[in-house]
């Protein structure tokens, strides 16, 4: 097998579940975790029933998978980027890529195969944090 990339996710409501739901169709994909504050959200749902790590503190979430490849933030939370960021600076993690909402949503629309974008349900989530 090829490589593989190790994902965390932070959000796990309209944004996250989507996405949540494409990614574990892949097996070069190993998700290594879901953060989300509603433990009843469909996307922590989901993630309980393929066994993969749920958190209700995302900072708590990205602690435990350390240097993931990619941590996708879609929570909405606008200073949580700012607490990953400063996170990473002091712990030295230059590896993980932050995939921001945008993006999130590009991937799910052509998943989709929708002729438009989805939605943001955080229009005021916007570039680097």
């Amino acid at each position: 097998m090829g490589e593989i990339l190790s994902i965390a996710l932070i959000g796990a409501g309209r944004t996250g579940t989507p996405l949540l739901q494409d990614l574990l169709k892949y097996d070069y994909i190993k998700i290594l975790g879901v953060a989300d504050v509603d433990t009843k959200s469909p996307g922590m749902q989901l993630a309980e029933e393929h066994k993969i790590a749920c958190f209700t503190d995302p900072m708590a979430l990205v602690k435990t998978v350390g240097q993931v490849d990619i941590l996708v933030e879609v929570s909405g939370d606008l200073k949580l980027k700012e607490q990953i960021k400063n996170l990473y600076e002091q712990t030295g993690n230059r590896k993980t890529l932050i995939m921001h909402d945008l993006i999130a949503r590009l991937l799910i629309s052509l998943c989709s195969r929708s002729p438009q974008l989805t939605t943001s349900f955080h229009p005021e989530d916007q570039g680097i944090g």
